[in-house]
């Protein structure tokens, strides 16, 4: 049967090679020169990091206007061009017509039929999951999972349709089993050719998983377009289905725009109708999960109910609360000197504000290096402002590690920096990484920002963001007089998973 499930694998990736490429070319090769950039195959590692970038076509001027959010705009402008139009335009606002319509589409009312089953058992419905993507997200998704299952529940993920192959990995069944917590891949045949059909086949493919899983509850994640067809398949089944706010797809996109289209972009078509469906669909959902307080209070502005939302802040592993370790060991056994580290483990986007760390080093003595674990979109362009600065031997990238063994490169660091760039995102997004640092008490060095404030607990020490100067200043005091724990075990303690658990029970209990 192997060869069978092989041969629908490869035969879905070809389907979806061809409908991406022809949907969107330039997006494609950008994506493709990323995977490229970052795989771990030496071979594939060789190839120039700009060679598929550069193979891609510029934007079209219908292109730019829907770039910008201007949806319709870039529409009207191939339709006016009619035959003339190319066909990379026709296709992409033939694409860009069932966006609109995914942005603009009612999200149907719970149809819960109130029977409190005996047993609850929730079908988490995800955008990705380990072991193909390793990121925040899937960090908070497996311990969740985790945790409610510990907890007595039973659990079960399933992530959205086509994946994993849609981001180049071809896994060896449709079902992966990660510390004892299933992962189930929702792997047609072929990839639809529309978004809309895409939608119907998910739902379809939901329903039947849930079904045969017996879900009692179905629980997903931002964007508004898993709670669509999450919505839908709730609505046929009916029961409750729970919506989480993580990070939200208008504000990611807001913070790739430059900063002279921040304002345009906030005033886009895209922007506004984004925004106002995420906001249906919460207020749709049978309950609404936010990571904090500045999150909710911005959904209860927006028309949510306040009694519908419960807040279950990001956390740590109860384990990660007690370790002892000695950090110049860690450091020989990770190959790193043993000198004054400081540094980060993030996902290498600019928005994390690494720029600002680097800069930040021409303001410490040459004893202080600077280690960023993680890669992303922003990397290259990094190591080229090192190389600018002159800090070739102070920044040390080390690209991704084992999340089993993550803790030791917190460990290694004597402060941790979240320099995050003052944008919609960072202000509300409140990361895992600050609370593992916290734990094994590396003192955190943060920008002063509500969502940093709020996921420390104001146990940081707080910089203006994007300003090299005072963040090395924070960096020498927190290397000279570190900030301790002391006193803060409660306040720790209900920041871990275990004590997630318990709010999620008590959330589903509520339905």
């Amino acid at each position: 049967m192997k060869w069978k499930f092989r041969l629908r694998v490869f035969s879905l990736l070809a389907s979806a090679v061809l409908r991406l490429v022809r949907e969107d070319p330039t997006g494609f090769a950008i994506k493709v020169a990323e995977r490229v950039r970052t795989s771990d195959s030496k071979l594939l590692s060789k190839v120039p990091r700009n060679l598929l970038s550069r193979l891609s076509l510029p934007p079209s001027e219908a292109r730019k206007f829907i770039e910008l959010g201007e949806l319709s705009d870039g529409i009207k402008l191939v339709e006016r061009q009619g035959r003339s139009a190319n066909r990379s335009d026709r296709h992409l606002a033939q694409r860009t017509r069932e966006r609109l319509q995914q942005l603009t589409e009612p999200i149907p009312s719970s149809a819960n039929s109130g029977e409190r089953p005996t047993q609850h058992r929730i079908l988490h419905v995800l955008t990705n999951s380990v072991p193909y993507t390793h990121s925040g997200y899937t960090v908070r998704s497996h311990n969740v999972l985790k945790s409610q299952r510990d907890a007595g529940l039973a659990v079960q993920g399933v992530t959205r349709l086509a994946y994993p192959v849609l981001v180049g990995k071809l896994p060896g069944s449709p079902v992966q089993i990660i510390n004892g917590i299933e992962y189930h891949r929702l792997l047609p045949k072929s990839y639809p050719v529309s978004l809309l059909e895409r939608d119907e086949l998910a739902v379809a493919m939901i329903i039947a998983q849930a079904q045969y899983f017996g879900a009692s509850i179905l629980h997903t994640t931002t964007d508004f377009k898993n709670a669509m067809v999450v919505a839908k398949a709730a609505q046929r089944l009916g029961i409750p289905w729970v919506y989480e706010i993580r990070g939200e797809l208008e504000s990611t996109w807001l913070s790739k725009q430059p900063d002279y289209l921040q304002e345009r972009a906030v005033a886009s078509e895209f922007y506004r109708l984004a925004r106002r469906q995420e906001a249906a669909c919460a207020r749709a959902a049978d309950a609404v999960v936010t990571l904090s307080e500045i999150v909710k209070r911005q959904f209860v502005a927006r028309g949510v109910s306040g009694e519908d939302i419960h807040v279950i802040p990001n956390a740590i592993d109860q384990r990660d609360l007690n370790r002892e370790f000695d950090r110049s060991a860690i450091r020989a056994e990770l190959g790193l000197p043993d000198i004054s580290l400081v540094g980060t483990v993030t996902s290498v986007v600019d928005y994390e504000g690494i720029d600002t760390l680097i800069r930040a080093l021409l303001h410490l003595p040459d004893s202080v290096e600077a280690l960023i674990v993680g890669d992303g979109t922003a990397r290259p362009g990094l190591e080229d402002l090192v190389r600018e600065l002159g800090l070739d031997s102070r920044v040390h990238f080390v690209g991704r590690k084992p999340q089993e063994d993550i803790w030791k490169w917190y460990a290694t660091l004597d402060v941790f920096v979240v320099p995050r760039k003052d944008l919609q995102v960072c202000r509300v997004v409140t990361p895992i990484k600050a609370l593992m640092a916290q734990a094994l008490e590396v003192p955190v060095v943060a920008s002063d920002l509500p969502a940093l404030r709020e996921v420390t607990g104001g146990r940081a020490e707080y910089v203006p963001p994007e300003d090299s100067h005072s963040l090395a200043a924070g960096v020498r005091k927190q290397l000279q007089v570190p900030l301790t724990n002391d006193g803060d075990a409660d306040w720790l303690a209900s920041r871990t998973w275990t004590a997630n658990a318990d709010r999620y029970l008590r959330l589903y209990e509520s339905l």
